[in-house]
């Protein structure tokens, strides 16, 4: 894997073995940042299971001020936390080891002195293809959504996506979005959604 463009172009990035959702391609990756736009400058990046951490890293990349890594898997976070030592990308990242389906204060934002970083602006969202292919694990997505907007983590506008498996009837918009787009790319879904908010 490697970063696709910006500052780190080319740079490769290390993977986690042996976890439930594949890692995303470099090209399905790269169709989604077209859609997302080239410069990420200013953004807030909120990276739900995060693996190896691509997704974050890709933004950083690009120009985001900060993202938060959050994975519940040992051996994803210490991956993460490898690939942000390589890259030199360390004072912009929080990585946490939790369980991003109960977000709770820990999930806010980083509002360090002079960072700027404000509520989340875009929001990754990459779990294991079981979550995404049942009513039931759909609407835990659902609530954890709605836990983040209730705990004044979005900011208005905010773009989330969610990956799920091809062909998979997904019930989105999640409260409180808007659809804004889809795109199929080989076996993985890509769903869009913009935040208008609190349902």
């Amino acid at each position: 894997m490697r970063i696709i463009a910006g500052a780190h172009r080319g740079r490769t990035i290390e993977a986690p073995e042996g976890l439930t959702t594949r890692p995303m391609t470099d090209r399905v990756r790269e169709n989604l940042f077209n859609i997302l736009g080239q410069d990420m400058t200013g953004a807030a990046v909120l990276d739900l299971f995060c693996g190896s951490g691509a997704l974050g890293l890709e933004a950083l990349s690009r120009g985001a001020d900060a993202a938060t890594f959050v994975d519940a898997d040992r051996a994803a976070i210490a991956i993460v936390e490898s690939n942000c030592l390589r890259l030199g990308l360390m004072e912009r990242a929080r990585i946490i080891r939790r369980d991003a389906l109960r977000p709770g204060p820990w999930i806010r934002p980083l509002r360090e002195a002079g960072s700027g970083v404000g509520a989340y602006t875009l929001v990754f969202a990459d779990p294991p293809y079981a979550l995404t292919a049942d009513a039931q694990g759909q609407e835990r997505l659902a609530e954890m959504a709605a836990a983040l907007a209730r705990l004044k983590c979005l900011a208005r506008g905010a773009v989330a996506m969610l990956r799920a498996e091809r062909g998979r009837a997904v019930d989105l918009p999640w409260p409180g979005f808007a659809m804004a787009d889809e795109r199929t790319y080989g076996t993985t879904t890509l769903f869009l959604m913009t935040y208008k908010g609190s349902a």
